[in-house]
């Protein structure tokens, strides 16, 4: 996909005590009593700046005694502006709390008008992005005819850290994969613009700023890359459907870890994988005799050996009887792994899904409510957690086919590559030798970790659940070494870069999230919460075309600038201005009242649904204290910020 479409322009916040808040009408007052400048030609957007290397700060514009230098890249709200003896001047400020704190020299600051930033992706598979000192640098290497031979040269250069100094690059990807939630730092765009790549595909041509968070005060001992892979472990859940027709593919994966079992037993590599086991079936108050929705038979942990694995499985019997629908309850198995199990262990890390029928549906009887299969996936990329997804397609099942495989594909989406492995005429031997086949390959892995090597990776043979296993074996290396070395995004800089490889077509370099405050996301997902309510309510008392009357005065009620609702054309006017400028293509959003009245009752409860599961993911980032970063010292729990994928605005 294309990671940018357009400059999206958003930092507001609310305060605490705005529960609900639209931020195309604004939030609630800060708490100082003056708030920033506009950006012109918006209603509620603020000015920010980021700061330039050791930019000044005095307590009067023209002072020539600053109380203050700033390391670069900073990040500013902008209260006033003036011009003393020609020069201009800004008077900044880090929170909306504490308000302005002094000047600055205007040209000591960047202006920053986005809050999309970017992430890098797992490395695995691709070669490193390379980040250019500027654009005339960057388009006059794409534009030479021995492009690919320059490219090489210019990332060789790179990795050895050996750069001439005209070399017109000025820093490369790290070699290990940077969790942005566990190392936080942040790629803001500074400017974005298209170009044509060699391959003759359009992309995104960016200017981005690099700023890690602030290292830490005893930076931690390097470790080789050959010693760090030596304690390398893999930690292996099976999400395993236990309904009635399960049984011979149950023992079929009992036979393929057994033969994994004896084919390690005594090696190094039996210390190096651990398994866990859950059991699914569906909803117990639709069918009590079902016993159970979810449950773990082996815990992941130090304990659990392939031979512990072996012995569990076997006590594992499928239902007598039939459950409510055809389709079970995988996503309550797979919540059930994700958050059960001790993951924190282990560098590879790794749910296999077992079944031979699609999600339950969102809604009042799925274990996890209102979260879609959809909204699964960046939980499980966030935690490093590779889903691979073997589905049964069995003639009984025919009619479920396609929405299962629309929603697997969907949840085992990793790195760009999709691990769905259809098993076709849902035939238990080919189950056995997929699941073999896996094995195999994962054991390769370890032992070339146990060596001091990296896994291969192999794009070559997409489909192929052994070139996966590779592929994904490399990834969680490199996201293992990242971890345990304390890898950081590149040293504070300013380049461009693009989104997409310039010469690989299926590589994607970076990742777009949304920066939000605390109390931004808290705005948001009440406000949804707001549209969703009055939308079903209307639905339900057949007043569907008095959706978008109601929602204005309900945000009326609410804003600080009611006026601002009045003429809103959309859902997204009425969701929040930033959402106007947000680079994707959203139905939703893009709703007006005539497109309201012209939806169907399915195409209304599908869009709810749509909303209703976005609403349960951003409450989960919203509560995760863990995912909250201080920008500045001083800087209240509302203002605290976190990234927020681009998949989860409305």
């Amino acid at each position: 996909m294309t990671v940018l479409q357009g400059i999206y322009s958003y930092w507001r916040q609310a305060t605490a005590a705005a529960l609900i808040a639209v931020v195309a009408i604004g939030f609630a007052s800060p708490a100082f009593s003056e708030d920033p400048l506009l950006i012109p030609g918006k209603k509620t957007l603020f000015q920010r700046v980021l700061t330039r290397p050791d930019a000044k700060l005095s307590a009067q514009p023209g002072d020539p005694t600053p109380i203050a230098t700033f390391p670069p890249f900073e990040i500013f709200y902008v209260y006033g502006e003036k011009t003393v003896d020609g020069k201009g001047y800004i008077e900044v400020g880090r929170s909306l709390q504490h308000g302005p704190e002094g000047w600055m020299v205007r040209e000591g600051t960047i202006e920053w008008k986005q809050s999309i930033v970017l992430g890098f992706n797992n490395p695995a598979g691709r070669q490193r992005a390379l980040i250019f000192k500027s654009r005339p640098d960057l388009e006059k290497t794409l534009a030479q005819e021995d492009v690919s031979a320059q490219v090489s040269k210019l990332r060789s250069e790179a990795v050895s850290g050996n750069l001439p100094a005209d070399s017109p690059i000025i820093s490369i990807e790290p070699s290990e994969y940077v969790d942005i939630e566990n190392a936080f730092y942040i790629l803001p765009i500074l400017e974005a613009s298209k170009i044509r790549l060699p391959t003759n595909i359009s992309a995104k041509l960016l200017r981005v700023a690099s700023i890690p968070e602030r290292p830490a005060a005893t930076p931690p001992q390097p470790v080789s890359r050959e010693d760090a892979l030596k304690d390398f472990r893999i930690g292996i859940t099976f999400v395993i459907d236990t309904t009635k027709s399960m049984q011979p593919y149950i023992d079929q994966v009992r036979n393929a870890i057994a033969q994994l079992r004896d084919s390690i037993a005594g090696s190094p590599e039996a210390d190096r994988f651990r398994f866990g086991l859950v059991a699914f079936r569906d909803n117990t108050r639709l069918v009590p005799g079902l016993e159970y929705v979810s449950k773990i038979v082996l815990p992941l942990d130090e304990t659990s050996t392939a031979e512990k694995f072996v012995s569990e499985i076997e006590k594992i019997k499928a239902s007598q009887i039939s459950s409510a629908s055809f389709d079970e309850d995988s996503i309550a198995g797979i919540r059930t792994a994700i958050d059960g199990m001790k993951w924190e262990k282990f560098g590879g890390k790794l749910i296999i899904l077992v079944t031979d029928a699609g999600p339950r549906a969102p809604g009042p009887d799925a274990a996890s409510g209102d979260l879609a299969p959809e909204q699964v996936q960046p939980e499980l990329e966030r935690k490093q957690i590779v889903l691979m997804t073997l589905h049964l397609k069995s003639e009984a099942g025919r009619f479920d086919h396609e929405y299962a495989e629309q929603a697997y594909r969907a949840m085992s989406r990793f790195n760009n590559r999709v691990n769905y492995f259809p098993i076709e005429n849902a035939d238990p031997e080919m189950l056995r030798a997929q699941v073999t086949s896996l094995a195999t390959q994962l054991q390769t892995v370890v032992s070339d970790a146990i060596a001091g090597r990296m896994a291969e990776a192999d794009n070559s043979r997409p489909g192929d659940i052994s070139a996966s296993a590779g592929l994904i074996g490399r990834a969680m290396q490199l996201a293992y070494l990242g971890s345990v070395g304390n890898v950081q995004a590149p040293d504070v800089f300013e380049g461009w870069l693009t989104d997409r490889d310039p010469l690989d077509r299926s590589a994607f370099p970076v990742t777009p999230f949304l920066l939000m405050s605390r109390n931004e996301l808290s705005a948001l997902r009440d406000v949804v919460q707001q549209a969703i309510e009055l939308g079903t309510s209307s639905v339900q008392q057949g007043t569907s075309d008095q959706f978008f009357n109601r929602l204005r005065e309900a945000v009326a009620l609410i804003s600080v600038r009611p006026d601002a609702v009045q003429d809103a054309g959309t859902l997204g006017d009425l969701l929040g201005e930033y959402l106007a400028d947000l680079p994707y293509t959203s139905e939703i959003t893009n709703l007006t009242p005539q497109d309201w009245r012209d939806l169907g009752t399915t195409e209304e409860r599908q869009m709810f649904d749509t909303l209703r599961s976005k609403v349960v993911a951003l409450e989960k980032i919203h509560n995760d204290e863990r995912r909250w970063h201080a920008l500045s010292p001083d800087a209240p729990p509302g203002e605290y910020v976190s990234i927020v994928p681009l998949t989860l605005m409305p």
